[in-house]
């Protein structure tokens, strides 16, 4: 059921496409005119939101009642439902708790990526060979610049393995987040120890809502790629995998970033960089 405030958009949408009268748009619609010129008011909920996450942040198993009892104590003039809105809009819910502790439900709104290295996203995707084994395909890529920093190819990858390529990529050089989904892989204790141990934190996505940045890269990569090819064998899949990957990097134009390829984004962030400490 389409709620007011979309019916609202919909009629100003036909009204000014189809230059008619506002009552006969809001007859169409079912819509009141009293509701067609009211004017939103923004929301200032800013600092609320801000608070509430902290507060989650650090009391991660508290509901909103015992939440609301700690945001009144810093800001008093908040109401219940208002707070509630709030907390049902930012998704903070608790999930129920499973035994099994691997896997840590994140709770918080995904980490927003703003500078290079920040954040990196690993999936899988699986593709087949003529010889009738099915390939098993890692694909890494950097949030902000989008820059693939490599691409595993191989029949099995098991979570110390996925940790290798890792350290491989990283070069000492680690993200502060690796996001990831809740594959048997990622939710290993291999893949936790090496997390503990390089000081890099594991952000889960939540279940049936998934990174699109990793599933936009991972489209790409079945559609210029995996679709377009037809591998003999596991040497000949990772020589053509390699050779797109050059290309993504170096060549293909990415929308995100001004149609530039992600190594030249990346090289001219840098530049501008260098530029601001030199001035």
């Amino acid at each position: 059921m389409v709620r007011p405030k979309g019916r609202r958009t919909e009629a100003l949408y036909l009204v000014k496409k189809y230059e008619t009268t506002k009552a006969r748009c809001c007859r169409l619609l079912g819509l009141s005119l009293s509701t067609f010129s009211c004017e939103e008011v923004p929301h200032t909920d800013g600092p609320i939101r801000d608070k509430l996450v902290s507060l989650v942040g650090e009391n991660k198993r508290f509901g909103h009642p015992r939440l609301f009892v700690l945001l009144k104590r810093d800001m008093p003039e908040v109401n219940h439902k208002r707070s509630h809105r709030i907390y049902t809009e930012l998704e903070l819910q608790i999930a129920r708790r499973k035994r099994k502790k691997l896997g840590i439900y994140q709770r918080l709104p995904p980490t927003i990526a703003t500078t290079p290295n920040e954040v990196w996203a690993i999936d899988f995707i699986f593709d087949y060979l003529e010889t009738g084994r099915r390939p098993k395909t890692l694909t890494v890529v950097d949030e902000y610049s989008k820059i693939p920093p490599g691409i595993l190819v191989d029949h099995s990858i098991r979570g110390v393995d996925v940790t290798k390529f890792l350290d491989h990529l990283a070069s000492g050089s680690y993200p502060k987040i690796v996001r990831i989904d809740q594959g048997t892989e990622f939710t290993s204790r291999a893949m936790l120890y090496w997390a503990y141990r390089s000081g890099i934190e594991l952000e889960f996505t939540r279940v049936r809502k998934p990174n699109q940045v990793i599933e936009s890269f991972n489209s790409r990569v079945r559609d210029e790629c995996l679709n377009e090819h037809v591998f003999l064998s596991l040497q000949d899949a990772r020589e053509k995998i390699d050779e797109w990957h050059w290309r993504c990097n170096n060549i293909n134009p990415h929308s995100s970033l001004g149609m530039k390829a992600p190594l030249e984004f990346a090289k001219e962030q840098r530049q501008g960089q260098e530029a601001v400490l030199a001035s």
